[in-house]
C-alpha cells in the first residue's frame, strides 16, 4: 500500500525536529560522552519514534486500535459479578498490603492508628491545611495554592469531628476501589470480559499506583480520568467534558484530555459524515459545547489563584520558587536521573539509590518503551494523550514523583496485558506488580525517599 503525502512528511518532519531539539540540548551539556547523555539519547529516541507512528496513523486517518473484541456485552448478572470480583480484589490487595507494611515497618500504636505515623508524608499534610482552611496568602500555608481543590473540598465529606486525615483515608480508599469498575468499564468497550478485568488489575497495581491508597489525590484524578475516557468513548461527549472539568480540578495535567476528548470527536464526526452528512453536522454544537465544559475546571483553578493571590498564574511562580518545579525536557530528566543515581551509587546512598532514582529511571523508561511497543495497535486517543502526558509529568526540571505520575497513564495497562499471551505469563507479570508496589509502599512508610 502506497504511503499517503501527509504521512511521508510527518516520517521526515518529525524526526529531524526532535533531532534538532535533542542536539540544541547536547549543545548546552558540559560533556556529551556519558551514561547521562546515552539515558537522554536513547529517551529521546524511543518517544522520538512513537510520537511519528501517532501522528501519521493521524494523518492516515487511522484512529483505532484492533477491532474491538466480538464477545457479546455483559449481562446484569455478568456485569455485577465482574465488578464485585474486582471490588473483592482491591479491598484484598489494600488489607493485605497495610498488614504487610505494619508488620515490617512496626510503627508504634496498634494497627488502626498506626496510618497516621505511616502515611502522613509527602503532600498529604498540604491537603489535609486545604480542607481545613481553603487557600491563604500569607506565610507558608500560601504555597498550599499549587495543590488543586476537588480532592480537600471531597476529604470534607468524610470528615467528622475534625479528623481530616482519617477523612481523607477513608475518601481515598473508596475512590481506589471505585476506580477499578470505572477501569473494567473502559477497558470493555475494546475488549472481552476476561481481558478487561486483567487491565484493570494490572492498572491497580502499577508501582506508583501505591499512592492511590495514600490520603493524596490520585485516586480521585485516576478515577475521573477514567470516567472521562469512557464516556467520550462511548460518544457521550458532554458527560466526557464534565469529568474532563472535574478532572482538570484535581490535578492540572487533567486539562490534557481535552486533546483525547478532541481526537475521539473527530474519530465519530468522521465515521458519522460517511453516512449521513447532515446529522454529523448537526453534531458540532455538541462538540463544541464539550470542549468548553472540559475547559471549566481549569479555568475554576485559574479564578481561584486571581481570588487568593490576586494572579491567576501565581501557582507556577509557587511551584517554581519553592519546589524547583518547571517545564522542561523529558530526556533531560533521563540524563539527570542516571547522572545522580551513579552518584548515589558512588558515594553508597543505597536508600536514595533504591528509593528515588531507581524507581523513576524504571518507571520513566519502563512506561516509555511500553508507550513504543504498543504504538501501532493502541487507540491513537489513548497513544497521544499519553505521549504528551508523558512528556510533561516527566520533564518537570527536579522530578521526584515518577512513579506517581505514570500510574495515572492508563493506557500502560493495554500495553501490558497485550504482552502476557499466556495464564502464566499474566500470573506472573501481576505478581511482579503486586510485589514492586508492597516494597514502594513500604519505603514510603519507613520514610525513605517517596515522593
Amino acid at each position: 500500500m502506497r504511503m499517503n503525502q501527509p504521512v511521508r512528511v510527518i516520517r521526515i518532519v518529525v524526526p529531524v525536529l526532535c533531532c534538532a531539539v535533542f542536539g540544541w540540548w547536547l549543545s548546552k551539556q558540559d560533556s556529551i560522552l556519558s551514561l547521562g547523555t546515552l539515558s537522554a539519547l536513547l529517551s529521546a529516541g524511543l518517544f522520538a519514534l512513537a510520537l511519528t507512528a501517532a501522528l501519521s496513523r493521524l494523518a492516515d486517518g487511522r484512529f483505532d486500535g484492533p477491532a474491538p473484541s466480538c464477545s457479546p456485552a455483559d449481562t446484569p448478572h455478568q456485569r455485577l459479578r465482574a465488578l464485585g470480583l474486582l471490588v473483592g480484589f482491591g479491598v484484598v490487595v489494600t488489607l493485605g498490603q497495610y498488614i504487610v507494611v505494619y508488620l515490617l515497618s512496626r510503627p508504634q500504636g496498634d494497627f488502626l492508628h498506626s496510618f497516621h505515623q505511616l502515611y502522613y508524608r509527602s503532600d498529604v499534610a498540604h491537603y489535609m491545611g486545604i480542607a481545613r482552611h481553603w487557600y491563604v496568602n500569607a506565610g507558608d500555608e500560601r504555597l498550599r495554592l499549587v495543590f488543586l481543590p476537588l480532592y480537600p473540598l471531597a476529604i470534607r465529606l468524610t470528615t467528622w469531628q475534625g479528623d481530616y486525615f482519617t477523612g481523607a483515608l477513608i475518601a481515598a480508599q473508596v475512590f481506589s476501589l471505585a476506580l477499578l469498575p470505572a477501569a473494567y468499564e473502559l477497558f470493555r468497550v475494546d475488549l472481552d470480559r476476561r481481558s478487561a478485568m486483567a487491565c484493570a488489575r494490572v492498572l491497580f497495581l502499577l508501582p506508583g499506583a501505591a499512592f492511590l491508597r495514600v490520603p493524596m489525590s490520585e485516586s480521585l484524578f485516576l478515577l475521573l480520568t477514567l470516567l472521562g475516557v469512557l464516556f467520550a468513548r462511548k460518544k457521550r461527549f458532554l458527560l466526557a467534558g464534565l469529568f474532563t472539568a472535574l478532572s482538570a480540578l484535581t490535578r492540572s495535567l487533567g486539562v490534557l484530555l481535552l486533546g483525547l476528548l478532541l481526537l475521539e470527536m473527530l474519530s465519530a464526526f468522521l465515521d458519522e459524515y460517511k453516512k449521513d452528512k447532515q446529522g454529523a453536522l448537526r453534531r458540532v454544537p455538541v462538540y463544541l459545547a464539550s470542549l468548553m465544559l472540559g475547559c471549566c475546571g481549569t479555568l475554576l483553578y485559574l479564578f481561584i489563584n486571581w481570588q487568593v493571590s490576586g494572579h491567576p498564574l501565581t501557582f507556577l511562580t509557587y511551584q517554581r520558587e519553592n519546589w524547583n518545579q518547571q517545564l522542561g525536557l523529558y530526556f533531560n530528566t533521563a540524563s539527570y536521573q542516571v547522572e545522580y543515581a551513579i552518584m548515589y551509587w558512588n558515594s553508597g546512598d543505597m536508600k536514595t539509590l533504591l528509593s528515588l532514582s531507581l524507581p523513576n529511571l524504571v518507571c520513566s523508561f519502563g512506561a516509555l518503551a511500553l508507550l513504543y511497543a504498543d504504538r501501532k495497535q493502541m487507540q491513537l486517543s489513548f497513544l497521544l494523550w499519553a505521549l504528551v502526558y508523558f512528556a510533561l509529568s516527566v520533564g518537570a526540571t527536579w522530578l521526584l514523583s515518577g512513579p506517581r505520575y505514570l500510574a495515572m497513564v492508563f493506557p500502560l495497562a493495554l500495553a501490558i496485558r497485550r504482552i502476557c499471551k499466556t495464564n502464566v505469563s499474566e500470573a506472573v507479570v501481576e505478581t511482579a506488580l503486586l510485589a514492586a508496589q508492597t516494597a514502594y509502599l513500604l519505603m514510603l512508610a519507613l520514610d525513605m525517599y517517596v515522593y
